[in-house]
């Protein structure tokens, strides 16, 4: 209690600031503007070093590659926001997003050279004009139009792993430059990581008595070489055409060794090859229709193609290796999006954006796995799973902003939108039913901003959302973690979420910091978890519900006749509430003019029924109390910098239905320091400790379902991960 009210006393903080920067406010109490000037004292290289030196941008950035790093391991087809949405990007160039889903604006920042750009602008709030809607931070970069330029960026990094001597080079070569009405950026990048994760367990029966220990060697290694290219043109007139397009072909290979003592000692070798093929086109156009208003159209094209194969052996007793199981996973997804809409002042103070959006989706998967007990015998199927998956939606939308006066803006949005899947579901070559299933929602949004003085503002949010589905869950999979099969259900329905916000920040003098609260609750209808699909049945193998099956006390006959099964899908309905603090301060009052700290805490309390204990539970994989801090300082004086960032969450539960899984994950942490050391050459070196696969966790099996409360094993987990330390050399001719 003591860390969280130090905390709150550091985020509520209203010490005044002395420094003096080049950061202007212009006619819109909500948009502080940093032109050029600003940015010459840090002699920044790339348009992400301009950013990270403005208060309140790091932890935006740090939010984007995380929600980048989830969506690079669950798909790009995981739950979000779907088709390119009203949200958008918190990060705009010359106002408009980037016309991209695989091909992000996180991985574009590092390639834009600082010489390109012209001001960067810090939105909060409702604001007029946007491509995108958001009730926060909204980071515009005005880039130099006009004269002709040439610039090449360069970046060659090495990363070394503590404890492995495997240092892979990665290499970055970015072009970009302007002629006429033509700016273009070239990019190519040679991407090389690796990840080492072992794990000691320690084994216990349903009396708690040790049966035995295993130690797990895991090492992971990921190469990519990526393309992309970025062009636009400003044609006579006003109008204006960007175009962008990703390709890259990638390699994952996961080599994991297990050894296992106690009454069975077990050797295992997993060896897992993923080859990835992606890639992608997008675009907008812009251009005005007179009277009409302004017209503006965006569009993706992408494709991705994964082929996973993943090889067993075992030993049993160091003399009999042999090969025992192998799964093999072939997907192919694609995504097509067109967005056009057209916006017109309606009133002197209003104007109004209608327009309409198609997405058509396809999800392509085959999975099958095949097994042996003995080298003497072939391989057999022993499961095997194939889905066909098309998604057509349709949205049409009107988004209305009024400025009720000078300090106060009113938007609001309504889109009607239309939805088909058809899944076509093959398992162990029997058709089964074709799932073809149309909906329709209406997601309303209202966005007010007041501006209660030229330093303070009001922020409140209601807003109704709709999930991207993740397709991955209609498939049938393996899960290497607990050994176990995950089902797959091709009837899994969106999920719609009510969301409820107000927030208030306020803004020190002279570009001093910022602070902000804010509360939110989300309402769930149909979320999606893990539901008992179990088909229930008494002792003469009639059908009955879930509580009259517990109500007959079964015994171990009755329950080895019930196939329990689990699988992803629908529950009625779930909450969400907390609150989100949020500080990041100028240190000029210590004496540290150029050093800026970030601190932020979210509490999220995520309640759903437990479908199999019947029980309130929060989410899985999923905590209630993250931490965040950032510190940098640049000591311009000596064209040097150095810093901080990291992440601390609670312990967070997973659940199954003949498992539990707490976690307490541990802290990621990143350091850094940056010198310039000739000619405009940075040398920067970076060493970092991420949380994922790290701490100590408890996995519990259970006897056929947990409402048994049977403990069948216990497995206490210590999971280590290697630190990585990088150095890289960058600089621009």
């Amino acid at each position: 209690m003591k860390i969280k009210s130090s905390l709150l006393a550091i985020l509520l903080s209203t010490s005044s600031f002395n420094s003096a920067w080049a950061a202007e406010e212009v006619g819109d109490a909500a948009i502080v503007t940093y032109d050029k000037n600003y940015f010459e004292k840090f002699a920044p290289v790339t348009l992400l070093d301009m950013l990270q030196r403005i208060p309140g941008v790091p932890e935006i950035l740090a939010m984007n590659r995380e929600q980048n790093q989830q969506r690079n391991r669950q798909g790009a087809q995981s739950q979000g926001e779907r088709g390119f949405g009203s949200g958008g990007d918190q990060i705009l160039i010359n106002g408009k997003r980037l016309a991209g889903k695989t091909n992000n604006i996180d991985d574009t920042l590092s390639r834009v050279s600082a010489s390109q750009v012209l001001k960067v602008d810090l939105i909060r709030g409702a604001t007029e004009g946007l491509d995108v809607q958001s009730q926060g931070l909204v980071i515009n970069v005005t880039m130099n139009e006009g004269a002709s330029t040439s610039t090449t960026f360069w970046k060659v990094t090495g990363r070394y792993y503590n404890g492995h001597n495997d240092v892979p080079p990665e290499l970055l070569v970015s072009h970009s430059g302007s002629a006429g009405n033509l700016q273009y950026m070239l990019s190519g990048e040679l991407k090389s990581t690796r990840g080492f994760m072992d794990r000691d367990e320690l084994h216990y029966d349903a009396a708690d008595v040790n049966t035995g220990e295993k130690a797990i060697e895991n090492k992971i290694k990921d190469k990519a070489t990526s393309l992309n290219a970025n062009l636009s043109y400003g044609f006579e007139g006003g109008s204006e055409l960007r175009l962008n397009g990703l390709f890259e072909p990638s390699t994952r290979t996961r080599n994991e060794i297990q050894i296992e003592t106690g009454s069975e000692p077990l050797h295992t070798v997993w060896d897992t090859l993923q080859e990835y093929d992606k890639w992608e086109v997008g675009g907008d156009y812009g251009t005005s229709l007179g009277a009409l208003g302004q017209f503006k159209a965006l569009f993706v094209i992408n494709r991705n193609k994964e082929v996973k194969t993943v090889d067993r052996q075992r030993d049993l007793d160091t003399d009999n290796e042999f090969q025992y199981a192998s799964e093999i996973t072939d997907l192919n997804k694609s995504e097509k999006i067109l967005r056009a809409s057209t916006t017109k002042s309606i009133f002197r103070n209003q104007s109004l954006e209608v327009g309409a959006e198609v997405a058509i989706n396809t999800f392509d998967k085959i999975f099958s796995d095949n097994r042996r007990s003995v080298a003497a015998d072939p391989l057999l199927l022993t499961t095997s799973d194939e889905v066909e998956i098309t998604e057509n939606r349709y949205e049409v939308f009107a988004n209305h902003t009024y400025n009720i006066a000078s300090n106060i803006v009113l938007q609001s949005s309504l889109i009607t939108e239309f939805s088909k899947i058809v899944a076509d579901n093959i398992s162990s070559g029997v058709p089964q039913p074709q799932r073809n299933t149309s909906f329709t929602y209406l997601k309303p949004r209202l966005n007010l901003r007041y501006d209660a003085s030229a330093t303070d503002q009001v922020r409140m949010t209601a807003e109704k959302k709709v999930s991207q589905l993740d397709f991955n869950n209609f498939v049938t999979s393996f899960d290497q973690r607990t050994d176990q099969f995950v089902f797959g259900n091709t009837n899994i329905r969106p999920e719609q979420v009510w969301e409820f916000s107000a927030a208030y920040e306020h803004r020190f003098a002279n570009d001093g910091g910022s602070v902000e609260a804010e509360i939110f609750y989300r309402r769930y209808k149909d979320h999606i978890t893990k539901v008992d699909f179990t088909e229930y049945q008494d002792a003469f193998g009639n059908p009955i519900g879930v509580e009259e099956f517990f109500a007959l006390d079964p015994d171990m006959a009755l329950r080895d006749m019930i196939n329990f099964t689990s699988k992803s899908g629908n529950i009625d309905k779930a909450t969400a509430k907390g609150v989100k603090l949020k500080s990041n301060l100028r240190l000029g009052f210590l004496g540290l003019s150029e050093a800026v700290i970030g601190l932020s805490y979210v509490y999220e309390k995520r309640r759903a029924i437990d479908q199999f204990t019947f029980e309130r539970a929060n989410f899985n994989r999923v905590s209630d109390h993250t931490f965040n801090f950032n510190f940098r300082h640049d000591v311009t004086d000596y064209e040097f910098s150095y810093g901080l960032e990291g992440r601390v969450k609670n312990s967070f539960d997973n659940r199954d239905k003949n498992y539990t899984w707490p976690w307490n994950q541990g802290m990621y942490l990143k350091v850094f320091a940056e010198k310039f050391i000739f000619n405009g050459i940075k040398l920067r070196l970076e060493a970092q400790q991420y949380e994922m696969g790290t701490g100590d966790s408890t996995l519990t099996f259970y006897y056929d379902q947990r409402r048994f409360n049977e403990v069948r094993e216990r497995s206490e987990k210590h999971h280590t991960r290697a630190q990585e330390i990088m150095i890289s050399l960058q600089g621009t001719f």
